[in-house]
């Protein structure tokens, strides 16, 4: 399994608007049938500051989504709200 994981600060006054881009984002899950999950989350004492996370079964299934004009659609709509922090790729192995 892996994750992708993307860090986002969004300008305050654009908020709202990133909210509902990321849901829109978010609910097309059904679309991947790779993608097991897709959380948003916001950092504590960091307003406006959010963590999209992905889980995947497969890295190559990942690579390939990453390729597609809807994942960059989707950092398109971040780069216009806000400010892209990190993006990666992490392996997640079970415990």
């Amino acid at each position: 399994m892996v994750g992708l994981e993307i860090l986002v600060s969004i300008q305050p006054e654009k908020r709202q608007e990133f909210l509902q881009t990321i849901e829109m984002f978010r609910s097309q899950q059904d679309q991947d049938k790779a993608r097991i999950d897709c959380i948003i989350l916001e950092t504590v004492g960091a307003p406006n500051q959010f963590l999209w996370v992905e889980k995947w079964n497969d890295q190559k299934l990942l690579e390939d989504h990453m390729k597609t004009r809807r994942f960059k659609a989707l950092l398109g709509a971040i780069q216009v709200l806000g400010e892209l922090n990190s993006l990666h790729i992490s392996v997640l192995k079970p415990l």
